[in-house]
């Protein structure tokens, strides 16, 4: 906090910047990031820079995307204290090139890390899937924890997400520290955080394409049964009759909704939709 008062730099509520501050979840955040020497490491939104310094003080290599430009007077000295292992970019990471902010720290495959913002956190991670697929390992973010709880329940529970399910195509979603009290951040947030990691694993033995259809699909009108759901689909192949037959076929009731499907069903279904 004294950091930033010295530049002047009042958090801003457009950018949703809740800055962490605890130095020991610094720590346990660093911890879990930092497996290997030299490991490369994608922050996003390093903020004031205390998880930064803790990744560097651990050895690794990390090149830092901020969209507030103030934030420059705080890191750009990081970068002549650790010349060969720190860069930073000024920018929006939901819009900048993955090349771009990959290409301080070489071609092999980054772990990324970052205490995002509720409005950014679900199309950043919709981009880990879409345009990042095979360029990064792992990933270990902060997030606001009714969004965590969504993510980290397993496909087939109540609280089950269609952005939790779609990350299970490539990717296992566990916890890392479940709680973090507001007082870890400033200013203080008026909810409760938590960390959760993905961990990138070989993809699911269906079409990408049909798994995120049938998944978005589902979860587009949750409160409504999968054929009736699915009916109303983009470019659905046919009505809820015709999805009522499809999923009898392959032993779903059609009667059952988007969140009680578990992830070998969502497989299923998606298989089926392909040879539709």
């Amino acid at each position: 906090m004294q950091a930033l008062a010295r530049v002047g730099w009042t958090p801003s509520h457009r950018w949703g910047q809740n800055f962490l501050v605890a130095s020991e979840v610094f720590t346990d955040i660093a911890t879990r990031v930092v497996r290997q020497p030299d490991e490369a490491v994608l922050e996003i939104g390093p903020g004031p820079g205390g998880l930064t310094v803790t990744l560097l003080e651990a050895g690794a290599r990390v090149t830092a995307v901020e969209i507030d430009s103030r934030a420059a007077q705080l890191l750009k000295p990081l970068e002549h204290r650790w010349p060969d292992r720190f860069h930073l970019l000024i920018g929006d990471a939901l819009h900048m090139a993955w090349d771009q902010m990959i290409a301080p720290l070489g071609p092999a495959p980054v772990t990324v890390t970052g205490n995002l913002p509720y409005y950014i956190t679900s199309p950043f991670l919709g981009r880990l899937l879409e345009d990042f697929v095979g360029y990064w390992s792992r990933g270990i973010f902060m997030v606001q924890r009714d969004v965590a709880v969504r993510l980290v329940e397993p496909p087939g529970h109540r609280n089950s997400s269609v952005l939790g399910v779609l990350l299970r195509y490539q990717a296992d979603v566990t916890w890392v520290l479940p709680e973090v009290s507001p007082n870890a951040f400033y200013p203080s947030p008026e909810i409760v955080s938590s960390v959760i990691q993905l961990e990138r694993r070989d993809p699911l033995p269906v079409d990408w394409q049909a798994f995120r259809w049938v998944v978005r699909a589902g979860f587009q009108h949750r409160r409504k049964t999968l054929r009736q759901a699915l009916a109303r689909g983009p470019d659905s192949p046919g009505d809820a009759s015709y999805w009522a037959n499809q999923l009898t076929e392959i032993g779903i009731d059609p009667a059952r909704r988007a969140e009680s499907l578990t992830l070998e069903e969502w497989v299923r279904l998606a298989s089926q939709w392909r040879r539709a």
